[in-house]
């Protein structure tokens, strides 16, 4: 099935907090596999009694942080927010990202000069004292 321009904009194009979340689950995800895989390595070793003997500890990682550097083309789009019966009652800006890549490039004839850099950096902290006694 053949996707047309229109579609494609749709699909490169989205609201930069979407874009953000998706990589912050995408990094809390590796790390709960990351750690998954360190408490199945230790079950192991000590279910093996050859190697429970050598009190071996299994190997565990951590990422501390994530650094991102993004070149995006931003756009500000104006969503209806509406009352309880559907009336526009006033607009909200939502900034949207699409990625440069060659289809946006070639889709769009975006300029790269034009471009805006994104930085963001996602660091693990330790979970705050009401999560831990909950």
């Amino acid at each position: 099935m053949a996707i047309d321009g229109e579609e494609i904009g749709e699909v490169l194009i989205t609201p930069l907090s979407r874009l953000l979340g998706e990589v912050g689950r995408s990094v809390a995800e590796t790390q709960l596999a990351l750690d998954r895989n360190s408490i199945k390595t230790q079950i192991e070793i000590d279910e093996e009694k050859a190697l429970s003997e050598y009190d071996i500890q299994a190997a565990w990682y951590h990422i501390p942080e994530v650094d991102l550097e993004l070149k995006m083309s931003l756009t500000v789009k104006l969503e209806e927010e509406r009352d309880s019966k559907n009336r526009v009652r006033g607009y909200r800006p939502v900034l949207n990202a699409s990625p440069l890549n060659a289809s946006y490039n070639s889709l769009y004839s975006y300029d790269v000069q034009g471009s805006s850099c994104i930085k963001a950096k996602i660091v693990s902290i330790p979970a705050s004292a009401k999560v831990r006694e909950g």
